[in-house]
């Protein structure tokens, strides 16, 4: 779907903005900028990495609404031990019953 294309565009972006960080935080020890910037990098990384996580939240709340939406619902009690519900780069699905 859309959102997953941009949640995988968004990853990437918060990866670039942690290097971007790291690379200030190399420089500032270094003598080369200042405090400032460092700051700012960090700031541009951790709200890099909110937008990765507010998009897989959509993800998942859309999944959800999905699975109401066609019938879906809960059928017993909730094991908290054990997800019901994994992502793995493909996609939620169920998680097996050998777990």
């Amino acid at each position: 779907s859309q959102e997953r294309i941009r949640n995988g565009k968004l990853a990437s972006s918060a990866k670039s903005y942690g290097d971007a960080a790291r690379l200030e935080r190399t420089l500032y020890k270094a003598g080369e900028t200042s405090l400032l910037d460092v700051l700012d990098a960090e700031r541009s990384a951790y709200s890099a990495d909110d937008s990765v996580l507010q998009s897989r939240v959509s993800i998942a709340t859309d999944y959800i609404a999905l699975n109401k939406a066609l019938g879906g619902g809960w059928n017993g009690a909730i094991d908290t031990a054990r997800p019901e519900i994994i992502d793995v780069r493909t996609g939620p699905r169920l998680a097996s019953k050998t777990q």
